[in-house]
């Protein structure tokens, strides 16, 4: 049975994914998102399941195939964050959806995983040729990390050093366990998703009610603090220590040694 076609009143200048390729969804996002969600809420009500099989197949192939969404995922995944209203919980004192969570993050880590399988069976000769310099790049800080894949595979989730997609098809060529691969993006994703769900509600919230710049404003800093806070156990304790100590250097505080505490 084919899926029931979409409403033509609403649907008729929405993105195609030929325009997705051609990066149209990342150069007009939020006429592509507006559009989206004008067209998908009113045959969601109806199609519930085809259109979460149809926006959450659609995010998981884009992640395989990365360079050709490169981009893609955040608007998508603000896309989800604005369709999507069931059980919701409140974060901050506004609406949050876990499932739209769930949607989200699940087809991140889903897409990545597919990417990672694809790339370790026939991936190997086309980046060597294609991308030997990241390749390199990959391996070398590999070493810096020696004894410590998972904390390796972490540093590069939550690191701008390599693309999302590059990381996705580099690491099962550098031996990363997939177990290792899987977990780390699970743990990373989850601010980006806080985010960009957090927005697609304020989407949601805006052309429902109008905008209200009061309320927009308190939502982004709650947004704001909330992808502060889920970060900050991302970050590497030796990327940690040497931050708070550069700050205590410029703002001189001085850190009271054992030995400095027993004389006292």
């Amino acid at each position: 049975r084919s899926a029931p076609p979409l409403p033509a009143a609403q649907c008729a200048d929405i993105v195609t994914p030929l325009d997705v390729v051609r990066g149209e969804l990342v150069k007009r996002p939020k006429e592509s998102i507006i559009g989206l969600w004008t067209c998908l809420k009113e045959y969601k009500r109806d199609n519930w399941w085809y259109t979460t099989a149809g926006i959450w197949g659609t995010y998981v192939l884009f992640k395989v195939f990365g360079p050709l969404g490169a981009g893609t995922s955040m608007v998508i995944s603000i896309l989800i964050g604005a369709l999507y209203d069931e059980w919701s919980i409140h974060l901050g004192g506004m609406p949050y959806s876990l499932l739209a969570h769930g949607l989200g993050v699940s087809g991140e880590v889903c897409g990545g995983i597919g990417g990672f399988l694809m790339s370790y069976a026939v991936g190997r000769e086309i980046l060597q040729a294609f991308a030997a310099e990241k390749m390199e790049m990959l391996q070398a800080k590999m070493r810096e990390f020696d004894g410590s894949l998972f904390r390796y595979m972490l540093f590069l989730r939550v690191s701008p050093m390599l693309p999302n997609w590059f990381v996705n098809y580099g690491t099962p060529l550098v031996g990363m366990p997939l177990g290792y691969f899987t977990l780390a993006s699970i743990i990373a994703i989850q601010p980006a998703a806080a985010m960009s769900i957090s927005m697609g509600g304020m989407v949601r919230a805006a052309g429902e009610a109008g905008l209200d710049l009061l309320t927009l404003t308190k939502r982004g800093a709650v947004m704001a603090v909330t992808t502060f806070v889920l970060s900050l156990p991302l970050v590497p304790a030796e990327d940690f220590r040497a931050v708070t100590a550069r700050l205590r250097s410029v703002l001189g505080i001085q850190v009271p040694t054992l030995e400095s505490i027993a004389r006292s």
